[in-house]
């Protein structure tokens, strides 16, 4: 497969082991954690540095966020991608609106054979940014890739169905969503680590800003934690037949039996 410019899309989240308060406020909850990438966007720079190691294509990752992101960014050089690019917005929590400024991005550099991203993002679950940013660049694309295979024609992908895999020829330009079944993402080494640690991360200033059509950007307009008022009966009886009476006429009464 002739593959020249490979692109993935990167997302930094905050820990989800961290602890943080939920209030009403419309603040991103967990914006004071610290910060980690996206554990199925780490599979799929993995997949790019594969593809990179046999084709001898450059990879780029590209991530919406914030000044923070910097030092995962190092991470993914360290893991062998050739550039890293920071578009600086806060759209942590709006699919759509960072998948407009994805496929803004990608559409201004150009030139891309195959771009990858994870799964979902490990904050919001949602699966989105992918299909949003192919269908914005009239790019096919395929989910849940499980497993990438170069072929001559292009990229052998297989992806989960009822009762086995399906089986696709994709060929550039191409995008997909990458599963943690995919492969293990590679543990960079401390002297590549310090290699990269003040190597620069690159902005890109998207001016004039993408059109935004469709839908307003997401808000949060509320956030309050659940309360339940457990309730809770006990049965009485003498021996074990007695209490297995009560139990069984209390389930008729609820209608469980």
């Amino acid at each position: 497969m002739v593959c020249q410019k490979l692109a993935v899309l990167f997302k930094v989240v905050p820990d989800p082991e961290g602890v943080f308060k939920i209030d009403a406020s419309d603040g991103v909850p967990g914006k004071d954690l610290p910060q980690i990438p996206s554990v199925f966007d780490e599979n799929a720079v993995e997949a790019g540095v594969l593809i990179k190691e046999a084709t001898h294509c450059k990879v780029t990752v590209l991530c919406v966020g914030q000044a923070g992101a910097e030092p995962m960014l190092r991470r993914t050089l360290a893991m062998g991608a050739d550039e890293a690019i920071l578009i600086e917005a806060d759209t942590a929590w709006d699919s759509l609106g960072a998948a407009r400024l994805l496929a803004a991005a990608l559409r201004q550099l150009g030139g891309f054979d195959v771009v990858l991203c994870g799964r979902e993002a490990a904050d919001t679950g949602s699966g989105l940014v992918g299909p949003y940013v192919a269908q914005a660049l009239g790019m096919s694309f395929l989910t849940l890739a499980q497993d990438i295979k170069l072929v001559k024609d292009g990229l052998e992908v297989k992806r989960p169905c009822d009762n086995g895999h399906d089986v696709f020829i994709c060929r550039p330009p191409v995008l997909l969503t990458v599963t943690a079944e995919a492969n293990r993402a590679r543990m960079p080494s401390v002297m590549k680590m310090l290699k990269v640690k003040n190597s620069p991360i690159r902005r890109l200033r998207l001016d004039p800003p993408p059109p935004l059509p469709g839908p307003a950007k997401a808000r949060v307009l509320g956030r309050s934690t659940p309360s339940f008022v457990g309730q809770c009966s006990f049965l009485g009886g003498a021996s074990v037949a007695e209490k297995a009476a009560a139990l069984a006429q209390a389930l008729r009464a609820e209608r469980g039996i």
